[in-house]
């Protein structure tokens, strides 16, 4: 029975020293993967700072771009001021204009008669006086004939 011991001494020694080498070949395992992670998660903070610094960069360029059409939207209100003010302008003078025909046609509405007696009066007027240069041309002629007949 002392054999016995002795086996079951030496069996638990060599699975002891089995599940020793067994665990320093997982652990030496489990070291190289914790390396390997810890290179690829400083060069994921490497990559995270690049992202990073580029995203700032990106946000900085957006915030004077935003800035920049602000600027711009702001000095087109102007503009548009400018133009509802020439709006207003044209439709005053459209309604000015409207009320000086409508004020001109009430005018000759009422005047028409007396516009009527003027032109007559006027075609009398450039009448007479077409005759009254035919009648001093014919004298004037008249006389030419008379000078031209004593000479």
């Amino acid at each position: 029975m002392e054999w016995v011991l002795s086996v079951s001494a030496l069996l638990v020694a060599a699975s002891f020293s089995a599940m020793a080498v067994y665990l320093i070949l997982t652990l030496k395992s489990v070291s190289k993967t914790l390396d390997t992670l810890s290179r690829s998660l400083d060069g994921l903070k490497g990559d995270v700072e690049k992202v990073a610094k580029e995203t700032e960069e990106v946000l900085r360029s957006t915030n004077r771009l935003i800035q920049d059409i602000h600027e711009k939207s702001e000095s087109l209100n102007g503009v548009f001021q400018a133009l509802g003010d020439v709006e207003k302008t044209i439709k005053g003078f459209n309604d000015s204009l409207g009320n000086f025909t409508v004020s001109v046609q009430e005018k000759l509405e009422r005047n028409k008669d007396a516009l009527a007696q003027v032109v007559q009066w006027s075609s009398i007027v450039l009448e007479l006086k077409s005759k009254w240069e035919e009648v001093r041309n014919r004298k004037k002629r008249k006389r030419a004939e008379e000078k031209e007949f004593q000479s």
